[in-house]
């Protein structure tokens, strides 16, 4: 079932260098996305992401490519 995601979430690291500068203001979803993200640093699975954001499977995608898009996250 959690098998068709699209992103390995225990290969995801947060860009603290990204530059801040023109960045539009986070999604609500990105921020409980990215707050999530930073809380488990490892064993992350979809099921607690889901469950502790209350997102969607969709909202968590969109959330995600949001994060890569701005340059807060990438693929390690």
């Amino acid at each position: 079932m959690m098998n068709d995601f699209n992103w390995d979430l225990n290969r995801l690291a947060i860009d603290t260098n990204s530059n801040t500068e023109g960045r539009r203001s986070l999604t609500r979803e990105e921020m409980f996305v990215l707050s999530w993200l930073i809380f488990y640093n490892k064993d992350r699975d979809y099921r607690q992401l889901l469950g502790d954001c209350k997102l969607s499977k969709e909202q968590c995608e969109i959330a995600l490519q949001g994060l890569t898009d701005l340059g807060l996250l990438y693929l390690r």
